[in-house]
């Protein structure tokens, strides 16, 4: 289960370090993606068939319309069918298509524009080097057949997304307490992690002795969860043991399998679910004790299970960045994904103080499912696992809410201007 932990976080990563790196093969793609050809009917537009394509997808594969309270999406298909009728361009198909996927609240649902699909294609091909046969590549190579402009994309990227700035932003606060900015969870394979990993080390030995230390996840949209599971956090706690709770990842349809990329590594893992199953998860997640709706929901729609036991310490750092001091988890709506998953480790193991708002959640599971639709060939991925964890609430196995709120309007870029750093500063002038 170690293997699939890390696959997991390095088929989850959208990194940009090495997005430039690693070119797919050329080779013809081997795939049973069979169309029915009712999506090529000739009595409506193709834009219209393209989205009763994906929204038949969506009905039969997407695994979170209970979980976010999203069922009424299906119920104003015919609403939203409206909308597409008298499109004239793709590009105006995929914009409308994409604000009406907004409605999910699922920021892995939509239609993939020309920086996301290339920078995915180039993260699978990144995890199919360094992990063969963990990829279906002959689904990869279907859905990203398309040329994608690699001058375009790389001016969107990093002009836009790090704007000549550093990933890892590191600063003495005062004297007794240290702060951490991480921007994106680039992946451990990059030359831009290894930068970051060098900083780290070097501040992480400096700041050993203060009292506090802030690590400042805010406006982070994931990446590799590595980057905090099996580097910061067991540099932070040493050789002291911590873990992730488990983790059941469901399915609504094995057929979803076939657009999946990671399922060649992940087949080992999925199981039927039995009866035995379902009683299993009522017994050990607390809120599916309380609300039987849920588990009614789980017991007539899912069908495959991934039982996940998570991480746990495996003390390769020893003590030499242990931080003995007071940790300081800032987080806000944008924390997701990844991002996520660094909240939820840090709460399930009390390492400290989160503060800031509810995080964007979503950290639990693998890479989302892709199709292309027939027409315009937009790829729409979307979420076709539930995640649940062992807590209290639906809630809180989703999301991270903060021990002490900051609402945004009281945050700053500017550490020294900033709410969340404020109150870190009081509570610690409190202890002393």
């Amino acid at each position: 289960m170690k293997k699939l932990t890390k696959i997991l976080g390095i088929l989850f990563a959208i990194t940009i370090g090495v997005c430039l790196s690693f070119l797919l093969r050329d080779k013809k793609a081997d795939f049973d993606y069979e169309i029915d050809l009712k999506y090529y009917s000739k009595d409506q537009s193709p834009f219209e068939n393209d989205f009763d394509y994906a929204f038949d997808t969506l009905e039969k594969y997407y695994a979170l319309f209970y979980r976010n309270g999203t069922y009424d999406f299906l119920e104003n298909r015919e609403a939203y069918k409206k909308n597409i009728k008298n499109i004239k361009t793709d590009k105006e198909f995929f914009d409308r298509m994409n604000r009406i996927l907004a409605d999910l609240e699922d920021g892995h649902t939509n239609l993939l524009d020309s920086s996301e699909a290339y920078h995915i294609k180039e993260t699978f091909s990144l995890a199919n080097d360094y992990y063969p046969n963990s990829v279906n590549i002959d689904l990869i190579n279907y859905l990203f057949e398309t040329k994608i402009s690699k001058i375009k994309i790389f001016d969107k990227i990093f002009g836009k997304s790090f704007a000549n700035t550093q990933n890892l932003i590191v600063q003495d606060i005062n004297n007794d307490i240290a702060y951490l900015k991480i921007r994106a969870m680039i992946d451990p394979e990059s030359d831009a992690f290894a930068d970051d990993l060098d900083l780290l080390k070097s501040y992480l030995k400096k700041s050993k002795n203060k009292k506090a230390l802030i690590i400042d996840l805010r406006g982070n949209g994931g990446g590799n969860s590595d980057y905090t599971n099996a580097y910061l956090y067991p540099m932070l706690m040493g050789k002291k043991d911590f873990k992730e709770t488990h983790e059941y990842i469901l399915f609504r349809n094995e057929e979803v399998f076939k657009y999946d990329p990671q399922y060649p590594e992940l087949k080992a893992s999925i199981k039927k679910i039995r009866e035995a199953d379902f009683k299993y998860m009522e017994e050990n997640i607390p809120f599916l004790k309380k609300d039987k709706k849920i588990m009614e929901d789980i017991r007539k729609n899912y069908t495959h299970i991934i039982f996940n036991p998570g991480l746990e310490n495996a003390g390769e750092f020893g003590d030499e960045y242990k931080f003995d001091g007071n940790l300081y988890l800032l987080v806000d709506r944008d924390v997701y994904s990844s991002a996520q998953i660094a909240s939820h480790v840090f709460r399930d193991n009390d390492f400290g103080t989160i503060i800031g708002e509810k995080t964007g959640g979503d950290g639990i599971g693998s890479t989302p499912a892709m199709v292309k639709l027939p027409n315009t060939k937009y790829i729409l991925r979307f979420s076709h696992q539930l995640g649940l964890r062992e807590t209290e609430t639906i809630e809180e196995s989703t999301y991270t809410i903060p021990d002490i709120e900051i609402p945004r309007k009281d945050q700053s870029q500017i550490p020294s201007n900033d709410g969340c750093v404020k109150k870190v500063i009081e509570i610690e002038n409190q202890k002393n």
